[in-house]
């Protein structure tokens, strides 16, 4: 049920569903007494809170004698606040038999699609590569179909930016074993077939890069422009890097790079056509420099042994965001920027983080929740940072029961306490860059091209 949530008359209670997950509410005073899950009633509060238009829609035994002055009473005038009395009048007429459908119309409405367009996008990538059986590409098909998986989980939790995020790691995987599938006999044969293959698809690549400069944003959610920005930055990066492993090691090395590069700019294509609508006002995107610049400064004090012994990869992880960030923030991608510097923040605060006890993960637990409702309830457009939230919440209310493990309530804290703020603080005016004295060096040492 993707477009229609119900309304089920009982002796005392109206009940709400969207997508099969249900909440319930007082009639008059519309205060919600419980949910199944906590992150089902996030598109109904939408409705509730005025921010999609509905109408109200009859069905059932009698309804159309019985509940025709209710049906008559939801005109366009009553579609911008839900009537809390015509409901109550409704849900009072215990013979009437009939069943409420909100059927959404507006923004949201259209924005219901989007969960369905991304299984079935995880659905197709999945497909693309299960007939790929060579040794050294079977294992990475298998995580191909690990990440379409893991997409779907995050679709029926209600995570729809957690979903996409994980997407782009089916379409980047993907895309890289299409095209070594596809290539490797031809392009992979020798380094000059190469170097056609790679002018050609740098030369596709370039003109989308032109296109994508163009793109118009304004009504998306920041949250999809910010994984498409990135997307597309990481693009002529990846193809750079396969050029350098296609000389340094065999062709067909480069190819993947190749296609991953491909697979990023079509992921960043599939966002820009989802169609998702943004719902609240957008928040001020601006230049993070001062803040790349100013965690940059805390990563090379904190990069002394032991700690940059122990903790290597998690130095090259940190290092490869401040670097992509800045690259970003450069360009103007102030969204994407955004989201990879929040991306940072979390690799610096994992260095410093400790065991999470009995005790601390319940409060993680509830503050999570909380959080997440504050971000559905905000009047802005707070997407980017909720990437980030719904990861977390991914962590802790995996299938089955699973336990998070010890790493993920780690990460959990540190988004909740580290994380946000760095969010918000970054949507208040920029500090002025301090100006460094004398000649200073920095030299950055990360695994090429962000893998």
């Amino acid at each position: 049920m993707n477009d229609i949530a119900s309304i089920r008359n009982t002796r005392d209670l109206v009940s709400v569903s969207v997508g099969g997950d249900c909440f319930t509410r007082d009639p008059d005073t519309g205060s919600r007494f419980g949910s199944g899950v906590a992150s089902a009633t996030e598109a109904t509060d939408l409705d509730f809170r005025g921010k999609t238009s509905v109408y109200l829609v009859m069905v059932g035994r009698n309804a159309k004698t019985q509940c025709s002055m209710s049906y008559k009473a939801a005109t366009k005038k009553d579609i911008a606040r839900p009537n809390y009395k015509l409901m109550t009048d409704f849900h009072k007429n215990r013979n009437a038999g009939c069943m409420l459908a909100l059927l959404m119309l507006t923004a949201f409405a259209h924005s219901q699609d989007v969960p369905s367009k991304i299984s079935a996008e995880a659905d197709r990538l999945q497909a693309s590569v299960k007939d790929i059986s060579k040794a050294d590409m079977a294992e990475l098909a298998k995580n191909v179909a690990g990440v379409a998986a893991d997409t779907k989980t995050a679709i029926k939790a209600g995570h729809t930016y957690a979903a996409l995020e994980t997407l782009g790691r089916a379409f980047d995987l993907a895309g890289g074993l299409g095209t070594v599938s596809e290539k490797e006999s031809t392009a992979g044969r020798s380094l000059s077939a190469f170097e056609s293959e790679w002018g050609q698809v740098t030369l596709e690549l370039t003109s989308l890069d032109q296109k994508a400069k163009n793109r118009d944003w304004s009504k998306a959610p920041a949250a999809v422009r910010a994984l498409a920005e990135a997307a597309h930055g990481r693009t002529l990066t990846l193809m750079e890097g396969g050029r350098g492993f296609a000389t340094s090691t065999k062709p067909a090395d480069g190819l993947f790079y190749v296609g991953q590069a491909q697979g990023e700019a079509e992921f960043s294509s599939f966002l820009y056509k989802l169609g998702a609508m943004r719902q609240g006002t957008p928040v001020g995107l601006r230049s993070v420099l001062a803040e790349i610049e100013s965690l940059q400064q805390k990563t090379n004090a904190a990069f002394t042994p032991p700690r940059s012994i122990e903790m290597h990869p998690r130095f090259i992880a940190l290092n490869s965001a401040l670097k992509f960030a800045r690259e970003l923030d450069s360009s103007r991608d102030y969204a994407g920027a955004l989201y990879i510097y929040l991306e940072a923040v979390r690799h610096y605060g994992m260095l410093d983080a400790m065991a999470v006890d009995k005790q601390t993960q319940a409060r993680l637990t509830s503050a999570l929740a909380e959080a997440l409702q504050r971000n559905s309830a905000s009047k802005n457009d707070d997407s980017i940072v909720r990437i980030l939230l719904e990861r977390a919440s991914g962590y802790l209310h995996k299938p089955a029961g699973e336990a998070a493990t010890p790493d993920e309530w780690k990460a959990t804290q540190v988004v909740l306490e580290q994380v946000v703020p760095a969010y918000y603080a970054a949507l208040k005016p920029a500090v002025p860059l301090q100006q460094r004295a004398g000649r200073t060096a920095t030299l950055t040492l990360v695994r090429w091209p962000y893998t």
